[in-house]
């Protein structure tokens, strides 16, 4: 057998480290395969304040009753990531608007804070409402948060420009772009609707989340009227659609109503309104209570579901009263 030669074996080692650099641009996702980042996506989600995603749960404490939901943001904010890509792309979107799309999924849910949705009512209930934008009844406040962190974010400035920002938090608002874009985003059939039913369905060890999400993305198209041009589905998607339709209400209402699931849901609420209200713990507060200053962000995203916890139930600072009740029975799973 004759010797390989040198240069085989340079392109061989050159095409080995071409294709190993390509595959580190690469996720491996449970629900959607490899999701690709480009090298400026990668930076953006090494950054601190979509990392601090990881520590939030996606489903708060629904791992008491399904044991397999603990996922978090991160993930979720990945796959969004993914799916609005490829809608855009399905769509025929030029490169500069799938670019902001995959990054406005990217960022949709940067503005959380511990536990998530459940703690929204809390949020609007203890921030001074001189300080909040009129018109908040067509918004949420983490959404106002998840804004000001896109703006103002010193490492996401780095790496994304001023205006693409500025592009990113109006497709995220619905004030800028077509609004097929904007519905890729958010909107009835969104690649936040599509990835998180996919995605709490598996880790809930449930089916009924499953759709023909490759069939429902194909035939969707956009329909162009006298003044804008709108997300639609073709007629031979409807079958599809039906589909997610009805993942979409069984997962409401056999996961995200489950009574377990209302349950612990209330017992966070009540334990955080109460800590706040009546054991006067002040640090809680604090969380609680936007006020749209950049003192209040920073303080904001060091906090996360089990630093929360163990700041109640440990931290010497902290008063026994009803949050620290409250906490413990969900830590021993006594629930009410």
């Amino acid at each position: 057998m004759a010797p390989l030669s040198r240069g085989f074996v340079f392109r061989c080692l050159f095409a080995y480290n071409s294709v190993a650099m390509s595959r580190e641009l690469e996720v491996r996702d449970p629900i959607h395969g490899f999701i690709h980042r480009e090298p400026d996506e990668r930076d953006i989600i090494d950054t601190n304040v979509f990392q601090r995603l990881r520590r939030l749960r996606q489903l708060a404490l629904a791992s008491l009753v399904y044991p397999g939901a603990t996922h978090t943001r991160f993930e979720h904010s990945l796959g969004a990531f993914h799916v609005a890509g490829g809608i855009a792309r399905a769509l025929k979107a030029g490169e500069t608007e799938c670019r902001l799309v995959r990054l406005a999924a990217l960022l949709h849910d940067i503005g959380h804070g511990p536990f998530s949705h459940v703690a929204e009512p809390i949020l609007r209930r203890h921030s001074p409402r001189e300080k909040l934008p009129k018109g908040l009844a067509e918004s949420k406040i983490h959404e106002l948060i998840s804004a000001q962190i896109i703006l103002t974010d010193r490492e996401l400035a780095r790496l994304i420009s001023e205006q693409q920002r500025e592009h990113i938090v109006g497709l995220l608002q619905g004030s800028f772009a077509d609004a097929y874009l904007q519905e890729i985003v958010s909107g009835p059939i969104d690649a936040d609707k599509q990835d998180y039913l996919m995605r709490d369905s598996l880790y809930c060890g449930v089916k009924y989340g499953v759709y023909d999400q490759e069939r429902l993305r194909n035939t969707l198209c956009v329909h162009r009227d006298e003044d804008d041009s709108v997300l639609a589905i073709s007629v031979d998607g409807i079958h599809a659609l039906e589909q997610f339709v009805l993942a979409k209400y069984y997962m409401t209402t056999q996961v995200y109503r489950h009574k377990i699931r209302l349950i612990t849901d209330q017992m966070i609420a009540r334990a955080i309104s109460l800590g706040i209200e009546k054991d006067r713990i002040k640090w809680l507060e604090a969380i609680y209570s936007y006020d749209g200053s950049e003192e209040y962000i920073q303080e904001y995203l060091n906090w996360y579901d089990d630093r929360l916890i163990s700041h109640v139930l440990d931290d010497i600072s902290t008063p026994d009263g009803f949050a620290k009740d409250i906490f413990r029975r969900l830590q021993q799973r006594r629930l009410f």
